[in-house]
């Protein structure tokens, strides 16, 4: 883990803060603490442009209650992947799109509006994704508190119960 380990020391040599906050989960596989907005946006500047980390393969987005968290997984030509984590509050969940530096990245952004909510500033236009045409503004089916029970599918409505008589009725 050679490799690995070099990774991680010129990361914290570069951004003391990061140490303590990165790590080796195992082989090939290197992850961080959540970062705030500015921290994210100078590591993952300094990964692509710095150490060759030229891919992102993927975000991945969790409900973690009162936020939402967002998890850069990007590569290298060795196929390192380092996962770089960031959390958003759930009420605002804004974040820069990162789609100037992987163009690859848009579809997975898209991901993140239709299926949580998050704004994503500076997402080049184009389709919703992955949710079809005509999918009820204001509902996000990855986060906890929607409930695939009261969507009507013929409706195409979220229709949870409204009353303390509908909720009991349940």
């Amino acid at each position: 883990m050679k490799h690995e380990e070099h990774i991680v020391k010129t990361l914290c040599s570069r951004f003391p803060f990061l140490e303590n906050r990165v790590y080796i989960q195992k082989e090939k596989r290197i992850f961080t603490n959540p970062l705030s907005a500015d921290e994210f946006k100078e590591v993952i500047r300094y990964a692509h442009n710095e150490m060759d980390f030229y891919r992102s393969t993927h975000v991945v987005g969790t409900d973690d209650g009162n936020t939402l968290g967002l998890l850069y997984i990007l590569a290298n030509q060795e196929e390192i992947l380092l996962a770089l984590r960031k959390s958003v509050p759930k009420e605002n969940p804004v974040v820069q799109s990162i789609s100037d530096l992987y163009p690859s990245i848009v579809l997975h952004e898209r991901e993140l509006v239709d299926l949580f909510g998050v704004v994503v500033i500076g997402l080049p236009e184009g389709p919703a994704y992955p949710l079809p045409d005509g999918w009820p503004k204001g509902n996000y089916p990855m986060r906890k508190d929607w409930n695939p029970k009261y969507f009507n599918k013929s409706t195409m409505q979220y229709e949870p119960p409204q009353t303390k008589e509908e909720i009991k009725n349940e």
